[in-house]
């Protein structure tokens, strides 16, 4: 059983997930000691999520119901209503892996430098399976030793649990990498809950990245670490998810995640205000490309008068009657998906969960 300085509290968000929630809990209640807690937060559904939650034979578990007010504002409820010394999430459509939250317990009794701790994950899309996803999920293509220090191995620093064979384990900052992508999956994480204070904080109001404000204030204020080893599933199914939304969407809500953070970080902007800039920069050019996608010439030639990073082939765009450039950006998406999915086939091949 772990010491009291490493109870943990699960928080778990819904919102009209009734027909898959029991797989998330059912893993969750896998995973837990007698001393942690899992806590439900319902963001106002319609549907029967709280019968199921109660149908769950485990005296852990709180439920907890809100009207609608988003992700962001759900998980943020779950934070001010956790009571232990650790704090993982897991969303409701995905399900953890067996022994997740025992190999991560022991990383932070034997690391009390870490703040949080992120995994690899498997991905589920299509009826296809996709092991060790968050190398293609975050783009980055470093490794782990240049994006975070040298690798130790798990079981140099901690008894690997049953079933777990060795893997390596990184430690490190990753305050400037977030700026430039997220490495963190939300259902893979685990955080000092107490250590973290105010930096546990997400987004409201936003469709999309709203966890990743709080990834980036996290890895302003402590190391990550790294566990080289898949702890989640993550499941596409035929509901809404917040990964789905539209390129507009996502430019204007990263926009809004990177100046809430990094832009409101003086000492950080006092050594690197130009890659900041840079990175917003990027991010309005996206915004310029979606709206030239959707024809909203006008709102795309506002924002390239004030942009000076634009692409020339966007500024040409932007004098082209609407419906042609729709036409033209649509053929350019599909040319560019074709290219992706080759060249993932290529790299990645199918595989089947095993």
């Amino acid at each position: 059983m772990p010491s009291k300085s490493h109870t943990l509290s699960i928080v778990i968000p819904t919102f009209n997930r009734a027909h898959l929630l029991d797989r998330a809990l059912t893993s969750a209640v896998r995973e837990i000691e007698p001393d942690d807690e899992i806590i439900v937060v319902d963001d106002g559904s319609n549907d029967n999520t709280e019968a199921v939650v109660k149908a769950t034979a485990c005296s852990k578990i709180r439920y907890i119901r809100q009207v609608n007010r988003g992700a962001g504002s759900a998980r943020n409820l779950g934070v001010r209503e956790a009571t232990r010394d650790l704090l993982c999430f897991l969303d409701s459509d995905d399900e953890w892996i067996p022994g997740k939250v025992e190999a991560q317990r022991r990383v932070m009794a034997a690391l009390p430098d870490v703040l949080f701790i992120f995994t690899d994950f498997v991905g589920v899309f299509g009826g296809q399976v996709h092991r060790r996803f968050l190398q293609s999920w975050h783009t980055d293509p470093r490794t782990w030793s240049e994006i975070m220090g040298p690798a130790q191995l798990y079981s140099q620093i901690c008894p690997l649990p049953a079933d777990f064979a060795d893997f390596n384990v990184y430690t490190g900052n990753i305050y400037r990498g977030e700026l430039h992508t997220n490495y963190v999956n939300t259902s893979t994480v685990m955080i000092r809950r107490v250590d973290a204070g105010e930096a546990i904080r997400f987004t409201e109001n936003m469709k999309t990245f709203e966890d990743w404000e709080c990834w980036g204030r996290l890895a302003q204020r402590g190391l990550a670490a790294y566990l080289d080893v898949e702890t989640s599933i993550q499941h596409a199914h035929a509901g809404p998810r917040l990964t789905d939304a539209d390129l507009l969407t996502q430019s204007e809500c990263r926009l809004i995640v990177l100046k809430a953070v990094w832009g409101t970080d003086p000492q950080f902007l006092s050594h690197s205000a130009s890659e900041y800039e840079s990175v917003v920069e990027q991010q309005r050019a996206n915004r310029v490309r979606a709206l030239l996608g959707l024809g909203r010439i006008d709102d795309a030639r506002a924002e390239l008068d004030d942009l000076s990073a634009a692409p020339l082939s966007y500024r040409a765009l932007a004098h082209m009657p609407a419906a042609l450039v729709v036409r033209l950006v649509e053929a350019h998406r599909s040319v560019n998906r074709w290219r992706e999915e080759t060249a993932t086939e290529k790299k990645k091949g199918r595989t089947t969960w095993a």
